[in-house]
């Protein structure tokens, strides 16, 4: 298996293992698969200050991983949200774990201090992946995400990258070369 950093041009094959969780499942909250051009910005506009990986296995792309901005204001610089989705034929085999490990690497480079994931309620697949890696939970907002008919709760989850808070440094946003120093 092979990490890479994603391009507009993956927009299809990312899409084909993102649209069942959009169009079967309230993981995520989207209503709509966004066309080859929206995800293909979406690669674009992250790819400006935070990492965005593909996960090959023999040259196809089995999954993706990304980060942005828990917030966009200056404060928050040194915290991001993160999001992994992997083909669901494909998981349970250790993909997500590459991905994490890859994007957390990057992220400590930035000097990102603390990481979250937003997950919704009932996901135990994604709630257990994260407590594996080191994640806590520490919010639920009930009722904050209608799909499907229904109403569903999200928890957050969150992870520190280092106990240091007194000597932390600017945040460096993404450089390809961050991958490579894996």
């Amino acid at each position: 298996m092979k990490i890479r950093i994603a391009t507009p041009k993956d927009s299809a094959a990312l899409i084909e293992i993102y649209a069942p969780y959009v169009t079967d499942t309230a993981i995520s909250f989207e209503y709509e698969v966004p066309s080859i051009e929206e995800f293909a910005e979406r690669i674009e506009n992250t790819l400006k200050k935070f990492p965005y990986l593909v996960l090959e296995e023999n040259n196809k792309i089995i999954g993706y991983a990304y980060a942005n901005a828990y917030n966009k204001r200056t404060a928050y610089n040194w915290a991001c949200e993160i999001s992994i989705y992997i083909r669901q034929d494909n998981q349970s085999h250790g993909a997500g774990t590459l991905l994490y490990l890859a994007l957390e690497a990057i992220l400590k480079q930035q000097h990102i201090v603390t990481i979250v994931s937003c997950i919704t309620e009932g996901n135990q697949k994604s709630e257990a992946f994260h407590q594996k890696h080191g994640f806590e939970k520490v919010a639920l907002f009930n009722n904050i995400g209608y799909k499907f008919g229904e109403w569903y709760h999200v928890c957050w989850m969150q992870k520190a990258l280092t106990a240091d808070l007194k000597n932390i440094q600017p945040f460096q946003a993404f450089k390809p070369n961050m991958l490579k120093s894996n």
